[in-house]
């Protein structure tokens, strides 16, 4: 008996398995990664092709095509106080970023605009876009579990450049936006858009095929990393 050293390994060898023709490319990119002790927004683009997101790890987030992913729209919106241009709420939920409503806010006053029912209480990122004619008029956001008592978590004075941002809403069912004037002259403010997106326990992943939207990945008191998938 002879022997041949090294031993020539074939195909039959290696788990009985035919050789094979590689058919499939992939590229893994590395998009994000870290921690978050609060609500964090790590990726925001519109760019897909054939491409798997991966958000991993422990804690809360989403993977949200904007505005497709949008759960408020067609809940239970109340106008509280009408626009003086525009018809509420049709201009902040119609998922165009180009229509608003114009609200005119009195002297040293807050104005409650608009609230949305989401049915029951919710966690997940509101979306505002807005606007208003000077920095000393604030946008702002309460929730409220009740429709009673309500809890102020976003206050911000854009001014004139269009504002756009993610808010953090930890288990609510109500959401109110309200303007709040504290100079001693009438001023205004426009909301442009408002949406809702949910989201859950990590990990999680979507496919995008063939696509380019804007897609939004946030977090939320999580240790996270972020995956691209591309097929070649």
């Amino acid at each position: 008996m002879s022997y041949i050293y090294p031993y020539v390994a074939g195909p039959s060898d290696i788990w009985n398995y035919p050789t094979r023709k590689l058919t499939e490319r992939f590229v893994i990119i590395e998009r994000a990664r870290g921690y978050s002790s609060g609500f964090s927004k790590i990726y925001d683009e519109a760019r897909f092709i054939n491409a798997i997101l991966y958000l991993l790890g422990s804690g809360r987030g989403a993977i949200a095509v904007v505005p497709d992913d949008d759960i408020a729209y067609n809940k239970t919106w109340s106008v509280i106080t009408a626009p003086s241009i525009g018809t509420a709420p049709d201009c902040v939920v119609d998922h165009n970023d180009d229509t608003s409503c114009r609200w005119i806010v009195g002297a040293s006053a807050v104005t409650d605009l608009l609230s949305v029912d989401l049915g029951a209480s919710l966690t997940g990122a509101l979306r505002i876009r807005h606007k208003t004619d000077t920095t000393n008029v604030y946008t702002e956001i309460y929730v409220s579990n009740d429709n009673a008592t309500w809890t102020k978590i976003y206050s911000v004075a854009p001014g004139a450049s269009i504002y756009d941002n993610f808010v953090y809403v930890n288990g609510y069912r109500y959401i109110k936006i309200s303007l709040n004037n504290t100079e001693t002259i009438s001023q205004a403010g426009n909301i442009f858009s408002i949406e809702f997106y949910l989201d859950t326990v990590l990990s999680i992943s979507r496919a995008f095929k063939n696509v380019v939207k804007r897609v939004v990945v946030f977090v939320n008191n999580a240790y996270y990393q972020l995956l691209e998938v591309i097929s070649l």
